[in-house]
């Protein structure tokens, strides 16, 4: 079970780690946690979060549960969020721990079928993995490719590209005339290839990595 942030990070676990892990005889299925009667997805919250994964975990016992959250954003209620560490997966990695703690807690499960991912800064970053695609899914892109490209090349990873409100990676994506991040987010992700984005995103790639490794609860 994927607990998504949005419906963007859905669709790409749908379209592409979905197919890649059935490789592995991993099968996923992507949750929206509701934020109310007819909404979900989104307004991430500490208890609200706690409260989905607790139920999710208990539904079942023989089910893995992982997450895939932006790093950017999340509120100061969140498990974790009080961390001092400065780079983002750093940060990103005390998060999670901190998240597993409490969770597993409230859940009262085993640790192992908890797997928290806080995606540094945010799913977008995983774009920045090669911003030359971003032209050939809408080719009037193009006279933005150089500037993606320096905000790459200045990061030390794409999982870095984050320079405040107006320049997250969504931020500089959405200059992008007529980009709608539901659409074309998973779609130039779909371009890029997971081969590529796990050799950029080391956070996101030893997520992944863990996930191809999971075996049969018993």
């Amino acid at each position: 079970m994927v607990v998504c942030e949005g419906p963007t990070e859905r669709d790409f676990v749908v379209q592409m780690l979905g197919p890649a892990l059935a490789g592995s005889n991993v099968f996923v299925e992507a949750r929206l946690i509701p934020t109310s009667r007819h909404a979900r997805g989104g307004a991430l919250n500490g208890p609200r979060v706690l409260r989905f994964l607790r139920d999710v975990l208990r539904q079942r016992k023989d089910t893995h549960v992982t997450t895939f959250f932006d790093l950017y954003g999340l509120p100061s209620d969140f498990p974790g969020i009080a961390t001092t560490a400065r780079d983002p997966l750093d940060r990103a990695s005390a998060i999670e721990a901190s998240l597993h703690e409490d969770v597993v807690r409230e859940a009262g499960c085993r640790p192992d079928r908890f797997l928290p991912h806080i995606q540094p800064y945010e799913f977008e970053a995983l774009l920045f993995s090669d911003t030359s695609q971003f032209a050939r899914e809408q080719p009037e892109w193009a006279r933005w490719a150089a500037d993606l490209a320096t905000a790459r090349r200045v990061a030390a990873s794409p999982e870095h590209v984050n320079d405040g409100p107006d320049t997250h990676p969504s931020a500089r994506l959405e200059r992008l005339a007529g980009y709608h991040k539901a659409r074309h987010g998973p779609a130039v992700a779909g371009r890029i290839g997971l081969d590529r984005i796990r050799h950029e995103c080391r956070h996101f790639a030893a997520w992944l990595s863990r996930l191809e490794s999971l075996r049969a609860l018993v």
